[in-house]
């Protein structure tokens, strides 16, 4: 159980930037391969794994950041999400060590401290140190002294840390002795929306998931107490490993002492508010949100939950023939959160059309508009809404005729035209993917009400944003 072989590849070139086995040698070039291959016939039917099989002798996994490809082979059992995870972390662990710009260039420079990094951070296949500021006590980043001794003396002349980890470290995430000239800490609240929407706007499903992102600077070693309004609305969360569990348990306060640098403190999901007829017991000091103020909406003769309020309305209409049809959407914003000021910001539309269309031409009356013909999909891209009339775009296309082609005599030519009509009617439907962010907003009414730093003397500067975006916003024609 376990990673078998770990590739780092360059997916625009396809070179091969490091190898590590840990189980029998594998050939790169044969699994790297089947790798690029599936994600081009991925990028060209719009759907993206992490997983594939090769001759049903192993699984490969591989994640894609920027120009860099990681692959990892298991021929044993294993847990698919930790090979995900630990792909992901190791990117996070290259970027605190090399900078956020992680190139071939960058891995073959430093390539004595990246086989250092993964002997550290895996023992026979099974992660065991994956944070950064663990690692950085056994293998030290790379700086002028470091080079310097490299040069001169080789791999051999390579800083290592001789020091017990567990003495110099009392914390895993966090080393002794920073300092910094000004303390500082600063909160982001990031929170995606996913909804599904049919063609007149109606939310047939919807969702909030939301990430607490922290970039600390503070010496020593202080203890935070970060308090939310609304916290009972959260549920299905995650903490960094700093966080007191119990204590979030007890009284729903973040208690933690904070990692060094940027890292992403809690992940969670928001509870739906329960509708009128849940007799459900709410404490007192709860404050009101839009979403819990949203209307319950009647579909098909069954209530709905309520819907999240979206900052943006699409309004689709597709009109196909035999081979020729259109495609007309109206995009525009709506007060959806308590400060109507925020404005609503990178919206862009991914209409996605049928199989059968031939060609496309979109025209934008604002904003820009393109068709891709491998995807099959116009992107329509608004940088910033007009204030005096509302975007529309129209697609005129060419379809692929499948009509029946002899349609017969006398009655049976009236079933031919029939069967034309149902040919037609049966068709596929567009289907929307909208995206857009609003800096300042947030969408669920979870509110950061306190940062305290104690175990300190100093009084830091601190800071809460919050950020709503869109994750997966489909609406369906």
């Amino acid at each position: 159980m376990g990673i078998g072989s770990l590739f780092i590849v360059n997916n625009k070139t396809e070179t091969l930037c490091a190898v590590k086995h840990w189980g029998p040698a594998v050939n790169p070039n044969a699994v790297c391969d089947k790798v690029f291959a599936a994600l081009r016939a991925s990028a060209k039917e719009n759907l993206f794994a992490d997983v594939l099989t090769t001759e049903g002798k192993q699984y490969v996994f591989h994640i894609t950041r920027g120009e860099i490809t990681y692959v990892a082979t298991a021929e044993n059992e294993t847990e698919p999400l930790m090979v995900i995870e630990f792909l992901t972390q190791l990117h996070v662990v290259l970027k605190a060590y090399f900078g956020d710009q992680i190139t071939e260039t960058v891995l073959q420079e430093h390539h004595v401290t990246l086989y250092q990094l993964l002997d550290e951070m895996l023992d026979s296949g099974i992660p065991v140190n994956t944070h950064p500021g663990g690692l950085k006590v056994l293998v030290p980043p790379p700086n002028m002294l470091n080079r310097a001794t490299s040069m001169i003396y080789g791999h051999a002349g390579v800083l290592v840390s001789d020091q017990d980890p567990s003495k110099l470290l009392p914390l895993p995430w966090r080393s002794n002795n920073i300092k910094y000239a000004s303390n500082e800490i600063y909160v982001d609240v990031v929170e995606m929306v996913d909804a599904t929407l049919d063609a007149e706007g109606r939310v047939l499903t919807s969702a909030v998931h939301g990430t607490v992102e922290c970039n600390s600077r503070l010496s020593g070693m202080p203890d935070v107490s970060l308090s939310m309004s609304n916290s009972h609305l959260i549920e299905e969360y995650s903490f960094h490993p700093s966080v007191r569990l119990s204590r979030f348990a007890a009284d729903r306060v973040v208690s933690f002492v904070p990692a060094d640098g940027q890292f992403s403190l809690m992940h969670y999901k928001v509870r739906p508010p329960p509708s009128k007829n849940d007799n459900v017991w709410q404490p007192k000091y709860i404050k009101p949100n839009a979403w819990q103020q949203s209307k319950m909406q009647n579909i098909g003769g069954s209530i709905n939950a309520q819907q999240v309020p979206l900052p943006i309305y699409v309004r689709p209409q597709a009109t196909f023939g035999p081979t020729q049809g259109r495609v007309s959407i109206v995009c525009g914003t709506k007060p959806a959160f308590d400060d109507k000021t925020k404005p609503v910001e990178n919206v862009s539309l991914e209409v996605r059309l049928p199989s059968r269309v031939i060609s496309a031409d979109p025209s934008a009356t604002h904003g820009m508009a393109t068709y891709d013909d491998v995807g099959h999909y116009v992107k329509w891209v608004i940088d910033k809404f007009p204030g005096d009339k509302t975007p529309c775009l129209t697609v005129q296309v060419q379809l692929v005729n499948n009509a029946p082609k002899d349609g017969g005599k006398g009655g049976d030519e009236e079933d031919g035209n029939e069967k034309a009509r149902k040919m037609v009617s049966l068709q596929e439907l567009v289907e929307i993917h909208a995206q857009f962010a609003v800096q300042g907003a947030g969408v669920s009414g979870i509110k950061v009400e306190s940062l305290q730093v104690r175990n300190e003397k100093y009084k830091p500067s601190q800071g809460v944003r919050y950020h709503t975006r869109a994750g997966r916003v489909v609406v369906r024609t």
